[in-house]
Order: structure tokens, then sequence, then C-alpha cells
């Protein structure tokens, strides 16, 4: 079984995708709203909405897979909070390149170290508000 991140944005999941595609290296593919056909059972969004991403996919050559969405608030979709994407890489120097592009615009939580557990460990929430812990080594073996 695999746990796939699926996070929620309030009009900018087109650009995190775009940017996390620079960064992981892939191209996401982007559903709006606006493709949705006509007469279905989907309630009417605001023009403002139109073209917000129903779902975004970004899928890695390694299999990794990250989802998300706008999410309209009259809907019930609400912004990320208490969630972090745990993403290991196997080298420290790639987990700390990985880690500064995440972190830039964002915020640093914790700067990229090493720790008692890791070569390197860092947090961050990146520019789009998603909350990234960076780390280096075999995430299936206990450090």
């Amino acid at each position: 079984m695999n746990f796939t991140p699926y996070l929620s944005f309030q009009g900018q999941a087109a650009d995190a995708f775009t940017f996390y595609g620079k960064v992981f290296g892939g191209t996401p593919v982007l559903n709006r709203f606006s493709d949705i056909p006509a007469g279905g059972d989907m309630p009417p969004l605001p023009e403002e909405q139109r073209n917000w991403v129903m779902h975004a996919q970004l899928t890695l050559d390694d299999g990794a897979i990250l989802m998300g969405a706008d999410m309209p608030p009259q809907f019930g979709g609400q912004k990320q909070a208490g969630v972090s994407v745990a993403v290991w890489r196997a080298d420290a120097e790639g987990a700390k390149a990985l880690f500064e592009q995440l972190a830039e615009g964002g915020e640093v939580t914790m700067p990229f170290s090493e720790t008692f557990f890791s070569k390197g460990f860092g947090m961050c929430r990146d520019r789009f508000g998603t909350a990234w812990m960076v780390s280096t080594g075999d995430p299936a073996v206990p450090q």
C-alpha cells in the first residue's frame, strides 16, 4: 500500500504544481473546473474560481505521486494545515539542494543540518503554504 499526499490550495494549485514539477523533475497534469462538461451535477462556481484546478497530479519516473487541487471554500475546502510532506534523498547534498529550492520564498522552520538521526534534515513551508520535511538516508531503514 502507498499513501499519496493530496494538497489543498485556494487558487494557487496551478502555480504550485508547476513549481513542484520543476523542483522534482516532472510535468504536472492539471484538470480545471472549467473542463467539466456543461449539464453535469457540479454546482456553479463564481467566475473567479472557474479556472481553478479541480485535480493536479505529478507522477515521477520512480513512481512517486503528488496530488492536489484548489478547494473552493463554499464546498468545505480549506487551506492546508496540520500535515507535512516528507521527502528523502539518498545523499545529503541532494537533500540540501531540494530543501533550498522548496524553502525559497517560503519559511524555514528548521534549518537543514545534520541531526542525531540523519546526515541532513530540515523543515520548511514553501511559498504556497505546503509544509515539507526533507531528509537524507533511506526512509525504509530507521536511522
